[in-house]
């Protein structure tokens, strides 16, 4: 939320000088002291008040317009004040207090009434900002701050239509409004209007070329286009403005992962952790590079820090338990699996993961009822219903991997895969009638002998079951 501005009326001639120059000797305290014990004139304590504001210092402004306010109660402007102040520590509750107490007194005041509604935004209450700026441009119908701000709680409150049409009206007015052109390209990033935002951010970057934001957020959008070469440009810019732009540095990082250039997305992944080191994403995503590099020590050990930082997030485990799968820890990536479906059970990747170590590790039982979890999230999946066919018959099950070739069938009739299992359960189950049914089918849909990846099916010639069955020619 940007600040309120602060116009001292003292006209004085210590007006936003700093204090200690006026007062030699004394420092704030000794001033604050003074200004209780009424050693100071009204004019003195706004004085200093409005030095410490303009210079942003708002926790020592906050006790100088308490006194004031204590000193004039009836003072409309020294209430707004304090409200100012209190809204810019984020002490919202109080700052509305405060602009009550001056409504109270000044309830025509239009600027009172755009700061109002700034606080009330500030708290979530969009129905009662939005009434006092419509309040505020009954007054004055073109009054920029009050448009602007009644854009923005639009735009707080996702109401990003509306918004862009407050924001439109604002640059009709002035085509060079900056901060109109940045929010206006941030509403259409949330419209899904992304040629529109990345337009906005460009016009937005042409007023103020060193707006490190805007570069970043132009970046974000070319990202979500997937022009990530682009995207690195924009970021590259950020940068250059502001080196220590974590977040630029991070979705440099994913933009250049993107890209496939993960050793460049290490350094960048590195520079964000070297900035905030607590990043949990960061760290997540340093272990993804590693991955994709295949140096599992290294991928393992940023998963690590990455679930230290965030122990309730299924994706690092997983990613950990991968590395570990690669590694051949095949115990510690199935710690890592149960931890996840645990954790979120309602992700079928995780649960195929988790019955595939099983199944490694040689727990049948254990990974068919891991399985079952898949089939649950996705019943409507044919593959999956073939890779339940595959490892019901390997955990020789040969009626159940009949049911779910069965099932994939009804689910995708072209899939060579589970015409080919059902055939493989078929003659293990010595079913010379339904066995033969399903290499008709097979020799039909996949001529070629290759699966749906075309990739070759196996021989299932040669196969002592099969020649077994079709010499004796026992149907069961």
């Amino acid at each position: 939320m940007s600040f309120f501005d602060f116009e001292d009326d003292y006209e004085g001639p210590g007006k936003n000088e700093d204090p200690g120059k006026r007062f030699p000797g004394m420092n704030t305290a000794e001033l604050l002291r003074a200004a209780r014990q009424g050693s100071l004139s009204v004019d003195t304590i706004e004085e200093i008040a409005g030095y410490h504001f303009e210079k942003n210092n708002f926790e020592e402004a906050l006790p100088f317009l308490e006194v004031l306010t204590e000193r004039t109660p009836y003072s409309a402007e020294a209430w707004e004040r304090m409200g100012m102040v209190l809204n810019n520590l984020g002490r919202y509750e109080q700052a509305l207090e405060a602009f009550e107490q001056a409504e109270g007194l000044n309830p025509a005041d239009l600027e009172l009434l755009i700061n109002k509604g700034i606080t009330l935004d500030n708290l979530g209450d969009s129905e009662s900002a939005m009434l006092c700026f419509d309040t505020a441009l009954a007054m004055e119908p073109d009054n920029e701050e009050a448009l602007f701000s009644k854009a923005l709680a639009l735009e707080h409150a996702g109401a990003y239509t509306e918004a862009v049409e407050v924001f439109r009206r604002l640059i009709d007015a002035d085509p060079e409004h900056r901060e109109a052109w940045y929010e206006l390209g941030y509403c259409y990033d949330f419209l899904d209007n992304l040629p529109e935002a990345l337009r906005c951010y460009d016009r937005a970057i042409d007023v103020t070329p060193f707006n490190h934001n805007a570069w970043y957020n132009r970046g974000i959008i070319l990202n979500r286009m997937g022009a990530w070469r682009r995207a690195i440009d924009s970021y590259d810019y950020a940068l250059a403005i502001d080196e220590n732009f974590s977040s630029a540095w991070y979705n440099r990082g994913n933009s250049c992962a993107n890209m496939k250039w993960f050793e460049e997305a290490i350094v960048c992944f590195r520079k964000t952790l070297a900035i905030e080191p607590d990043d949990a994403h960061a760290w997540h995503n340093l272990g993804n590079a590693f991955e994709e590099l295949e140096q599992y020590v290294e991928a393992a050990d940023a998963y690590t820090h990455a679930i230290e930082r965030a122990p309730h997030n299924p994706d690092s485990l997983f990613g950990r338990g991968s590395v570990y799968e690669a590694l051949g820890d095949f115990e510690l990536a199935l710690q890592d699996f149960s931890a996840a479906t645990r954790l979120n059970p309602e992700i079928s990747d995780l649960w195929y993961a988790r019955a595939d170590i099983e199944y490694e590790l040689g727990r049948v039982d254990e990974a068919l009822a891991s399985f079952s979890n898949v089939i649950r999230l996705e019943p409507d999946n044919a593959t999956v219903w073939v890779d339940f066919a595959e490892m019901n018959i390997e955990a020789g099950k040969y009626t159940e991997g009949v049911l779910a070739a069965e099932r994939a069938i009804a689910l995708g009739d072209r899939l060579p895969e589970a015409w080919f299992f059902l055939a493989q359960a078929s003659i293990l189950r010595k079913d010379r009638t339904r066995t033969l049914d399903a290499l008709q089918h097979l020799s039909v849909i996949a001529p070629d002998g290759r699966d749906s990846d075309g990739n070759p099916l196996p021989k299932l010639k040669g196969y002592n079951p099969l020649d077994e069955l079709l010499g004796t020619g026992k149907p069961r």
